[in-house]
């Protein structure tokens, strides 16, 4: 695994690869030979490698979301990894083409990543068609269940965390937490994605892993849940879910108000969980079809039966209310915002 010493050297790269692959994606989005103009296919973007809870969702939304709309285009689900799906946020935002054939799945916490200076952020998420969201979003920290760590309160003794690319959720959450709280966690990032990170747990290379949607959990690992071989250790959200009420948030740990507020910044971050947006300069009616589409889908009796059957759990909010929580992040207090910066500048070096 790739330690926290060659990380920088992989952020340098990350440009580099990142051109490559607009390059690539822009020449197969115009050509000739594509019909995505006509409305009879649109690509939907997925940041995250396939298996995750991320690529599970944007494939649920990509059976379905077309027979919503006029024509019955069909979505052709692609993967687009990298950088704490920043590569795929990146293309989409200045290479995807403009015309309703593209969207893409855009996790808010990649959405907020410009605004606290990641320089590798190309974008600035106010611009996005902003379609809806299928569900809110519950990160936690996990453990294995043969692993020294059982509760959240071993994390402030030590524990062998797995992490991501450096922009990842599963790379910053244990930094920001080892800064704001003072845990003492050891962090083994360069795993591509938690698909690797869950068969490092497994095999006991790492206890465990933090940032990780617990849906996502649910769906890639169902076995996980049923055998009860993890320990949820805590919630990076304010409130205790219905689903694990005896699970402490991570507000719970905090212990100044500046902390306090810190934490409910990090946790705006990620309010929604699996949010579809368009590139931007989508024309209105385009965003106002996709919009439409996405309610109709969420009310259709086979998609919720085929979410049902993923254990997906669909809670939808609305593209405007996608937007207003952005718009509200992007006027954070001045203070605050260059504190957060500095403590996300830090967690993903």
């Amino acid at each position: 695994m790739i330690s926290d010493d060659t990380l920088s050297a992989i952020k340098r790269l990350v440009l580099v690869f990142t051109v490559s692959v607009w390059g690539a994606i822009a020449a197969v989005s115009t050509s000739p030979a594509q019909t995505v103009n006509t409305g009879r296919k649109i690509t939907l973007a997925i940041g995250t490698s396939v298996g995750g809870g991320y690529d599970l969702y944007g494939r649920l939304a990509s059976r379905h979301l077309g027979r919503m709309m006029k024509g019955n285009p069909t979505l052709i689900a692609t993967n687009i990894p990298g950088a704490g799906q920043l590569i795929m946020t990146n293309w989409l935002y200045n290479v995807a083409p403009r015309d309703g054939s593209t969207i893409g799945l855009v996790p808010s916490t990649t959405a907020f990543e410009a605004l606290f200076g990641n320089q590798q952020a190309n974008f600035d998420a106010r611009q996005f068609g902003w379609i809806g969201s299928l569900n809110g979003h519950t990160a936690v920290a996990v453990s294995w269940y043969q692993s020294p760590v059982k509760t959240a309160n071993d994390l402030f003794s030590h524990a062998i965390i797995g992490g991501g690319a450096p922009s990842s959720d599963v790379t910053i959450w244990p930094r920001l937490i080892n800064s704001i709280l003072g845990t003492r966690i050891q962090l083994v990032a360069g795993y591509v994605g938690t698909s690797q990170i869950a068969l490092a747990m497994e095999s006991g290379e790492v206890h465990g892993l933090i940032g990780a949607d617990w849906d996502g959990i649910k769906i890639s690992k169902p076995d996980w849940v049923a055998s009860k071989r993890i320990h949820v250790l805590m919630q990076l959200r304010d409130k205790r879910t219905l689903e694990l009420p005896e699970v402490p948030t991570i507000l719970e740990f905090t212990k100044t108000e500046e902390q306090q507020n810190l934490v409910q910044l990090f946790i705006d971050r990620l309010a929604y969980g699996r949010p579809l947006a368009t590139p931007p300069g989508v024309q209105t009616s385009v965003l106002e079809e996709f919009r439409v589409a996405f309610g109709a889908m969420i009310d259709d009796a086979e998609f919720r039966k085929d979410a049902a059957t993923l254990g997906a759990t669909i809670e939808p909010k609305p593209g405007n209310d996608i937007l207003d929580l952005v718009k509200r992040v992007y006027t954070t207090d001045p203070a605050l915002l260059a504190r957060a910066t500095q403590e996300l500048r830090f967690a993903s070096q």
